[in-house]
């Protein structure tokens, strides 16, 4: 989703009022919040996907061969940890825009760069969706299972990477207005 999209959904009333002086600026900001609050939602839904299956009952016979398996079941604790964590980072995300009265504003014309790395973010949640869907189709603790763990902890890294990269990208954009 980008903002091309969300403008070209726009309803007939907002597309006249887009022509208004001073509106378009202002509904071009509130493209780009939207924009940016769908994307986050996206890439949160995405992770919760991964987490519920994560978390959903082991079949007995795979649950007994992670319960005697003691680093296959803490590598399988490790990863709902860190799904969790991660879940909750894009959840409590610093939203890709400031009111017209905040002390602090996002530069505009920086934020479509946002969005674009936000979409990053969607890839990323979406392959981490499917190797948490893999991981638990393998047997706990065989090369299988621990090649896609080692996989799903690498997505898990860089998905990571990506929050904090967009942490600095946002330090970047802001400008106090005095």
């Amino acid at each position: 989703m980008d903002v091309e999209r969300v403008r070209k959904e726009m309803g007939l009333l907002e597309k006249i009022a887009s022509y208004v002086p001073g509106y378009r600026g202002y509904k071009e900001k509130e493209l780009r919040r939207e924009t940016d609050i769908l994307v986050r939602r996206k890439a949160s839904a995405l992770l919760s996907e991964a987490r519920a299956t994560a978390n959903s009952p082991l079949s007995p016979s795979a649950a007994r061969k992670l319960a005697y398996n003691p680093d296959a079941k803490f590598t399988f604790e490790n990863i709902r940890a860190e799904l969790d964590r991660i879940t909750q980072r894009i959840d409590k995300a610093v939203a890709g825009y400031a009111g017209l009265f905040d002390a602090v504003k996002v530069r505009e014309d920086k934020l479509d760069a946002v969005i674009s790395h936000d979409l990053s973010l969607i890839e990323k949640a979406e392959s981490i969706k499917t190797l948490v869907s893999q991981l638990i189709q393998e047997e706990a603790g065989s090369d299988g299972w621990r090649s896609k763990a080692s996989e799903l902890r690498a997505a898990l890294t860089e998905f990571d990477r990506l929050l904090d990269e967009r942490t600095r990208i946002f330090k970047g954009l802001a400008e106090v207005v005095g």
